[in-house]
């Protein structure tokens, strides 16, 4: 009886499709809610970016310790070491994260049978850091990220946005299924 119980709620805890409150797909959902703060983004400022933040927001502090050093910077001068909108973004987008898993119903447990590399641990996260910085990194040397490259891209409906998109994608399930095949050896 015990065990039946644990297995439905395991069942229920993993149904991603599950219908959200307003009667939708929890991903058309939030997928909406990002595309109409696009469209109050461009409208209103500029396309959605977020990896001009970082350096804005790391010459700014440089700044403050080394005064003068933002002015000395051909790179810096361009994009501006400041705490302008976009280094907010960057800061709703944590704190969100944090909230949404403080909150009740935020700790996902069971882990949906999650193979073993997905799960989180110590070394997961100083990859998914060190993964992080390296496409922050290339991001920057390629003077965009992901989001606006993608998300601005098809919201503006540029044919690069489309592509950039469904390469990425593919990309993505092509890492997870090679992980998981890895884990669950060959199978």
């Amino acid at each position: 009886m015990i065990t039946e119980r644990t297995e439905v709620s395991a069942q229920a805890a993993c149904a991603t499709d599950a219908p959200s409150r307003a009667g939708l797909p929890p991903w058309l959902l939030w997928g909406g809610v990002i595309g109409l703060v696009q469209i109050f983004a461009i409208a209103t400022v500029q396309p959605l970016g977020v990896s001009t933040a970082y350096p804005q927001l790391v010459g700014y502090l440089v700044d403050k310790v080394v005064p003068g050093f933002a002015e000395s910077q051909p790179y810096l001068q361009k994009i501006g070491a400041k705490i302008g909108w976009e280094v907010m973004l960057i800061t709703g987008m944590v704190l969100g994260a944090l909230l949404s898993r403080l909150m009740p119903g935020g700790d996902r447990t069971p882990a949906c049978e999650l193979p073993t590399v997905f799960r989180a641990s110590w070394a997961r996260g100083l990859a998914a850091f060190v993964g992080g910085f390296l496409i922050l990194f290339g991001a920057r040397l390629a003077g965009g990220c992901t989001s606006g490259h993608m998300l601005s891209g098809i919201a503006q409906l540029a044919l690069s946005g489309f592509l950039f998109g469904a390469a990425a994608f593919a990309t993505g399930v092509l890492t997870a299924s090679l992980l998981l095949k890895r884990v669950n050896g060959g199978r």
